[in-house]
Formats: structure tokens, sequence, C-alpha cells
């Protein structure tokens, strides 16, 4: 994790005890490994480690943990490159705000869900045979933030700092959708990306990750000191 996030900062991060920490206050918390599942990870960034309101849940899926296998040779290590190009990049962006590493998408955007100032982080695929790109084509072509608006409806629980993960794929008769919203399932959201015309791959497989971080709901003021100090600026 810490080697990961150093290369796609470009500062660096380390591990101190329990947690990887980048410049300023930027951490990340890792879970321990399910017994069940050695692939899944859960864990916690915070913008700000001194102040639990900063933190965005999230859950390691790269290609293990039920999101195929792909072939890797190290899937936990492939889960954190993914982990790393979707939601890392969204909220190392949070502090950065240049544009750098994802990108943003205002209230009025018609990419974007409707009435939040969002992050939009790195869109990642994989998979097995001659389709295993075909999820991830799709979901560059198509947005899923509006077509998931309706069944996330207007409450997410709280007006700022909301990840929105979305794992989505299959083949070979079997199909996965998932959404997660700050951590947990959304049972409905999930159920509408998996009505959506995403290509079902028949021989090997193909999965696409992506995730929004909701900055703030539209009218709400800005969680700009929380930037500041996790870049380190006075």
């Amino acid at each position: 994790m810490a080697d990961e996030l150093s290369a796609l900062h470009g500062e660096q991060w380390r591990v101190a005890g329990e947690e990887v920490r980048g410049p300023g206050a930027l951490a990340v918390r890792l879970g321990e490994p399910r017994e069940d599942d050695p692939h899944r990870l859960e864990l916690l960034f915070l913008a700000d480690r001194d102040r639990p309101e900063t933190a965005v849940p999230d859950r390691l899926t790269g290609t293990g943990g039920g999101f195929g296998g792909g072939g890797d040779e190290d899937p936990l290590r492939r889960s954190v490159e993914v982990w790393a190009s979707t939601a890392g990049a969204a909220l190392i962006e949070l502090v950065a705000h240049n544009g750098r590493f994802a990108g943003h998408l205002d209230p009025s955007d018609p990419d974007g869900l409707p009435g939040w100032h969002a992050i939009h982080g790195g869109v990642v695929g994989w998979g097995t045979g001659k389709r295993f790109h075909d999820v991830q084509d799709w979901l560059v072509r198509n947005p899923v933030l509006p077509a998931l608006a309706p069944a996330l409806g207007g409450d997410l629980g709280r007006d700022q700092l909301i990840g929105v993960q979305v794992c989505f794929g299959g083949g070979a008769g079997r199909r996965t959708a998932e959404v997660r919203v700050h951590g947990e399932v959304h049972a409905a959201a999930s159920a509408a990306l998996d009505a959506l015309d995403w290509p079902r791959v028949a021989e090997g497989d193909a999965y696409a990750r992506t995730f929004v971080l909701l900055v703030r709901r539209a009218g709400t003021r800005p969680p700009a000191e929380v930037g500041l100090r996790a870049a380190g600026r006075k």
C-alpha cells in the first residue's frame, strides 16, 4: 500500500504502526484479512488522521474476493493496485485539488450525481480471455452515476465525504454487480447496476471497478480546511 500510494502521489507514504501515512495528515488504516477471503481487506482513508469525520471507508476488491481471478500470481497486491488507481486517486485529488489525479464533477455535470460535488477516480478493468476489457470499455463510455441516481436517492447519510464504490462484471454464466456507499452495500443501487446493459462475457471473464468521492452536497460548505492541513500548507 505504501509503495503504490507513493508511486501514484509522487510523495512519500510510509508505514507507521497500523497506518500507512502520507504527507501532512493523510493516512490509510488497514483492517485484518478475513479468514474466509484473504484477498478482501477493509480499509479507512483519512484526509486528516486526527479528525474521524474525514474518514472514508472502503474495501479492497481487485482480482480476488469473488470478482474474478484474472490469473494474477499475487491477487492481494493486484487488489491494492486497483484500489490505488480508483479510490486512492480520488482521495488524493481531494487534497491536491488540481485535476492531476482524478476528475471533478460539479452538481450540474451530466456525468455526475445530481446535487453533489464529486471527484471521479479512475476506471480499472481485469479478466481473462479475448474480451477481458469489454466491461471496462463499457464503463468508460457509459457514466454510471446518472443511471444510479434514482436508486441512490437524495439522502446518503451525511452531507460530505462519501465514497461510492462501483464494481461489476462476470463471465461463463456468472456475474456480480456491487455498489457500496460509505463502505456499505447499497442494495437498490446494486440492483440498478445489475440491470444496466453492460457486456455479459460468455468466454473468459471481464470486470471493472471505479470509485467516486462525493465531496459535498450542493449548497453546503466545502471541507477546505481538511485539504489545507492534509497538504501540509499553512
